[in-house]
């Protein structure tokens, strides 16, 4: 029998990733996937409220600074909603060249940081974000940019760790005020600094809370704000544990796997000497990294975002899987046997999160028929909206009417006695106080009842009547219809002179 001689060079597995990157590569320039999310359109509602020269009261509901919302209305203004995804696309790419620098930071192989890139490319939740016009992959860019910087410094003697130190600690301050959430990982990278240099933790940590402190000083009422309303509110406990670690296993099941396996092998191939190794302690730290956010959200019961933040989960382990592949496969000399495991692995993981990535396009409903309906309508400054998803509504109409003649239908003050109840919007209807009222029938499908019902009885005529169905991904709301309505009878009070419009 004769013995088959090792391969030079993994052909047959680098064939087989170049593939997955292509495909990936080919996903992210599909941009028109879907309608606009709910937060794609308020946020380029904001954008371009903002680049109008207008205020918005955006630290008040929003988890992130305008800065955001003026790189997103760039794209907007040049291309639409898709032009804005294209510039989401653009920082997906800063992100995994973030990766990148890191993995050559922590391994000194190009091989290995650009297997790691090839993985995270692969990636359904990071692929998805990075052509969703939210501020999420504009957080991840700037965070995983500061990671190099951050490790250089601190491998640095002298007056040479400075300039890296700043940029570690001007693009993390970025990557917090742009998402809020990557706050969870300042404490942890001051640690890690601390015990790699304890000047540069020092000065790492002292930097972030005096860059951090005066954010929050200065936007400190908006925050409070936001901390009570949405905090301790919409993002209160909205699934159950069964949910959350289900939708986790999903994304993480396979990295974890082969970070166990990565573990395995260090301790089988050094035994006691396995804490000794770099790359152990490599494995380790990356765990540590990788699983706030997976176990806020299940502490929390909140699947919100669940999906968009378990990229950094994955931002952490895809360097282990791809530093142990690459051990495997010279261990095994690149041989044909080896490789095919490996490529198959790659190809089950490609087409899982394919399958993922489609759960995501389909999570929401598709708008665009509503945007459409409404270019067709007539608008002026005497035109009224109430809308379950007012921001569509305000993006749809912007610059054709005021602002304040759009209301959302869940949270609205009819009668000015500085309540928001279900009863204030049953009442405006009931007065025919709206040329049109839209109901998408994902935020309060039971409320819409009761509406439905009153807008029958008072004349309003349905324009449009489309029945939706979605993944559960976002939300558990998986089915409805999108309802557009006219109102037939003028309104029992001209909403000129109606405090509700004032």
């Amino acid at each position: 029998m004769a013995i088959q001689k090792p391969s030079k060079m993994p052909s047959l597995f680098l064939l087989v990733v170049m593939c997955g990157v292509v495909f990936s590569a080919a996903l992210r320039l599909m941009l028109s996937f879907n309608g606009g999310h709910i937060d794609e359109y308020d946020y380029l509602f904001v954008s371009k409220q903002l680049l109008a020269g207008h205020a918005w009261g955006t630290y008040f509901y929003i988890f992130g600074s305008n800065l955001n919302w003026y790189i997103l209305g760039v794209g907007e203004a040049l291309g639409g909603l898709e032009g804005a995804r294209a510039v989401a696309a653009l920082f997906g790419l800063l992100s995994l060249w973030g990766m990148y620098r890191l993995v050559y930071q922590l391994y000194q192989s190009i091989a290995v940081a650009w297997l790691s890139v090839a993985l995270l490319a692969m990636q359904a939740a990071h692929i998805f974000i990075s052509r969703f016009a939210t501020y999420d992959i504009i957080a991840l860019a700037f965070f995983s940019l500061s990671l190099a910087p951050l490790l250089a410094a601190c491998q640095r003697q002298g007056k040479m760790r400075y300039p890296a130190l700043l940029g570690a600690v001007v693009l993390c301050a970025l990557a917090v005020t742009s998402k809020y959430i990557v706050v969870v990982y300042v404490p942890l990278l001051t640690l890690l600094a601390l015990w790699l240099s304890p000047v540069v933790g020092m000065l790492f940590g002292l930097g972030m809370t005096l860059v951090l402190g005066a954010y929050a000083g200065w936007h400190w009422q908006d925050l409070q704000g936001l901390y009570t309303i949405q905090i301790k509110g919409t993002h209160g406990a909205n699934s159950n544990y069964a949910f959350i670690l289900q939708m986790e296993i999903l994304y993480l099941a396979l990295p974890l796997l082969l970070w166990g396996l990565a573990l395995g092998w260090q301790v089988v191939r050094l035994r006691g000497h396995a804490l000794r190794e770099r790359p152990t302690l490599i494995v380790l730290g990356t765990l540590v990294f990788a699983l706030p956010l997976a176990a806020y959200h299940l502490q929390g019961q909140n699947m919100i975002s669940l999906f968009k933040h378990l990229v950094y989960a994955l931002f952490f382990l895809m360097p282990v899987m791809a530093w142990f592949l690459w051990q495997v496969l010279q261990r095994f000399n690149y041989q044909w046997a080896a490789q095919a495991i490996a490529a198959a692995l790659i190809v089950g993981m490609g087409w899982w999160n394919y399958g993922l990535l489609q759960d995501m396009e389909q999570a929401y409903p598709d708008v665009r028929p509503i945007i459409a309906a409404m270019a067709t309508q007539p608008l002026d400054d005497t035109t009224t909206i109430a809308s379950e998803d007012p921001y569509l509504m305000r993006y749809a109409t912007f610059g054709k009417l005021p602002q304040n003649r759009i209301k959302e239908l869940g949270w609205m003050d009819n009668n000015r006695d500085g309540k928001y109840e279900k009863k204030d919007a049953v009442e405006a209807v009931w007065d025919s106080k709206f040329t049109y009222v839209f109901l998408n029938n994902l935020i309060q499908p039971k409320a819409n009842q009761d509406l439905r019902g009153v807008m029958l009885s008072r004349g309003y005529e349905k324009v449009l009547d489309i029945p939706w169905q979605t993944s559960q991904v976002m939300s558990r709301q998986n089915q409805g219809t999108l309802e557009l309505y006219k109102r037939t009878n003028p309104p029992r009070i001209a909403t000129a002179d109606d405090a509700l419009f004032k």
